[in-house]
C-alpha cells in the first residue's frame, strides 16, 4: 500500500444507527433515483446489510454497500454480499478511497468463509483490476413467475438454473416494496450484466463438480486475499467436489491462473438466473 493510502482514515462499517448518515452521500453520487427509491431503499435495505465507511471530519466521504443475499448454486445454499452503493465524494476521488474499502471489504468476506461476491458495475474497468469478471446478464423473468409465490419461484428456478438468489420470506417483502418504489418510472432499455470475484477458493471449487473424477492440482494468484494466493488440490466428481489449500510446491502442475480466470471458468460453467438491483 503506498504511503497516500496509509494516510486515509481507517474505514468502518456504520452501526445501525448512523446507517442513515450515508444518505446524504447516497443522493449526492445517484442523484438519478428517485426520492421514492431512495426512501425504499433506506427503510428496507440498511436494516440488514453492512455499509463500510471512511469519514473525515465527521462526514461520511467513502462507502460501499455489502446486501445480504442468500444464494442457491449447484444445490448448495450459502450467504453472498451484492455489493452496491460503491460511492466517494466528489471532493475525496482520486485518493484511493475505493480500493482500499474494496480491498477490506474483499479481505473480510474471505475471512467469513463467503465463496464470492457480486455486483452490477457501472464501469467495468474500475473493478476489472480487484479481479471482478462478468457471470452472467441481468435476467427478466415472465411476468408469471414474478407472480408465483416463493416456493414455486424457487421450483422454477431451480429447475432452470445452477445459481440463483433464493426466494424467502425477506426477500419477497423486499421484492414487493421495491416494485411499489419503481411504480411510474419508466423502465430501463438494458440492464448491465453482473460481475463476480471469488472470495474464498476452496470454498468456490467445493460449488463446482466436474462431469469426469479428476484430481487438479492449482496454482492461484489472488494479489489482494492471501490466503487465496497459493497452491490447490482439487478433487472433483459429479457426486462430490473439495478442494485444500497446500502448504508445499506440488510434483505436478495441472493449471496456473488468476482468481478472476479461476472464476471465469467456474460461473461459465453454471447457469446463473440474477436480476437483482439492488
Amino acid at each position: 500500500m503506498s504511503e497516500g493510502l496509509k494516510e486515509l482514515p481507517v474505514p468502518f462499517y456504520l452501526p445501525l444507527e448512523r446507517k442513515m448518515e450515508s444518505r446524504e452521500l447516497y443522493e449526492q453520487v445517484f442523484y438519478e433515483d428517485t426520492e421514492k427509491f431512495v426512501d425504499y431503499y433506506y427503510s428496507c435495505k440498511i436494516q440488514d446489510n453492512e455499509i463500510l465507511a471512511s469519514e473525515e471530519e465527521g462526514q461520511i466521504v467513502s462507502m460501499l454497500h455489502l446486501n445480504p443475499y442468500q444464494m442457491i448454486v449447484n444445490g448448495y445454499e450459502l450467504k453472498s454480499n451484492y455489493i452496491v452503493a460503491v460511492a466517494t465524494h466528489k471532493d475525496h476521488r482520486h485518493r484511493g478511497y475505493m480500493r482500499m474499502l474494496l480491498e477490506k471489504a474483499l479481505k473480510d468476506m474471505s475471512c467469513q468463509g463467503m465463496p464470492f461476491t457480486f455486483l452490477m458495475p457501472v464501469n467495468e474497468s474500475i473493478y476489472a483490476p480487484f479481479d471482478f469478471v462478468w457471470i452472467c446478464p441481468y435476467t427478466k423473468l415472465p411476468g408469471r413467475v414474478m407472480q408465483m409465490d416463493m416456493e414455486a419461484q424457487n421450483r422454477y428456478l431451480a429447475a432452470r438454473y445452477q445459481m440463483f438468489c433464493k426466494r424467502d420470506g425477506r426477500y419477497m417483502e423486499y421484492q414487493t416494496a421495491e416494485k411499489l418504489a419503481e411504480e411510474g418510472e419508466p423502465e430501463p432499455e438494458k440492464m448491465p450484466p453482473y460481475m463476480a470475484r471469488i472470495t474464498d477458493v476452496c470454498q468456490m471449487l467445493r460449488l463446482a463438480g466436474s462431469r469426469e473424477k479428476r484430481e487438479l492440482y492449482l496454482r492461484v494468484k489472488d494479489s489482494v486475499i492471501s490466503k487465496n494466493n497459493g497452491y490447490f488440490l482439487w478433487h472433483a466428481s459429479e457426486e462430490d467436489s473439495r478442494a485444500e489449500r497446500l502448504e508445499t510446491v506440488p510434483d505436478r502442475l495441472d493449471l496456473e491462473l488468476t482468481v478472476g480466470e479461476l472464476a471465469s471458468m467456474i460461473f461459465g460453467g453454471f447457469r446463473i438466473c440474477l436480476s437483482e438491483v439492488v
